[in-house]
């Protein structure tokens, strides 16, 4: 869990989570299984540079917050909801 919440003790990464998370729950399952084109996406709403949205994109991934896949060049990405669930019950 240290390093979950490590990972989201940044606050442009915990509102990058946080629109990943928006986006893949607003968005109809038949449009996408992820949310494509992330990285387009959150250079378009956040005022960061496209390396620090890169660097924050890989640190959700290696906390395993996030899943990322590359299906041609649109980046998917997509919460581990399973992880969310733990999180929640953490704190039961």
């Amino acid at each position: 869990m240290a390093k979950v919440f490590k990972a989201l003790s940044n606050e442009q990464r915990l509102n990058l989570f946080r629109m990943i998370y928006y986006w893949q729950k607003t968005m109809p399952k038949s449009e996408c299984c992820g949310v494509q084109k992330a990285f387009t996406r959150a250079c378009e709403c956040m005022d960061i540079s496209r390396s620090t949205i890169s660097h924050h994109l890989k640190e959700l991934q290696q906390a395993g917050l996030i899943t990322c896949d590359k299906e041609g060049q649109a980046l998917v990405c997509s919460i581990n909801h399973e992880l969310v669930d733990k999180i929640k019950t953490y704190f039961e």
